[in-house]
């Protein structure tokens, strides 16, 4: 094998390993988060990087058996993630501003196949490259009075959640991290 075949699959397991940390852990570095969180793109990559490999060796039915097989894999990636793309985008909707450093961010998507919505809620404790966001609610809008009416700060570490209906939650965050000690969701 040569050199640069070594070099190419190296990057693809690099790669792939990569793809799984991120479909099967979820981050709370924004970084990782916003940036790296494409499993689907990077096991087409991986696919492609292990097809590039292949040339590089002498048997010629292990060159076929492997350019299949990525073929296979990175179609599978591709469709995988055309799938997800349609029924998981979320829209950004805004930012509920806080004590410094953190703010909430309310992002959209809709529910499955039809026209309900979902809001996510997160709460961001900004810190440069190190900063961190946590999961702090969601609700969906099937049924009128649970949607997604308004959040507040209540305090330095508190938050309050109001849905349609007028009922409220109230999420306390970690005063040392920031990191919600509870969430809040409704037919979510």
């Amino acid at each position: 094998m040569s050199p640069r075949s070594l070099v190419l699959l190296a990057a693809s397991l690099c790669a792939g390993g990569l793809a799984a940390l991120v479909y099967f852990h979820d981050s709370s570095l924004v970084l990782l988060r916003e940036h790296l969180n494409h499993p689907f793109a990077l096991g087409v990559l991986a696919c492609l990087l292990m097809a590039s490999a292949a040339a590089g060796l002498r048997w010629m039915w292990l060159r076929v058996v492997i350019v299949v097989l990525a073929v296979l894999g990175a179609s599978t990636a591709l469709f995988e993630g055309w799938v997800a793309l349609m029924f998981a985008s979320t829209k950004e909707v805004g930012f509920v501003d806080g004590p410094a450093p953190y703010r909430i961010r309310l992002q959209q998507s809709l529910a499955g196949l039809g026209p309900d919505t979902v809001m996510w809620l997160s709460v961001r404790r900004d810190g440069g490259l190190l900063s961190r966001e946590w999961d702090l609610g969601c609700f969906n809008d099937d049924v009128p009075g649970d949607a997604f009416d308004s959040v507040k700060w209540t305090g330095p570490s508190s938050v309050e959640i109001r849905v349609a209906d007028g009922q409220t939650f109230s999420v306390a965050l970690d005063p040392a991290s920031g990191r919600p000690q509870t969430t809040a969701a409704l037919n979510c």
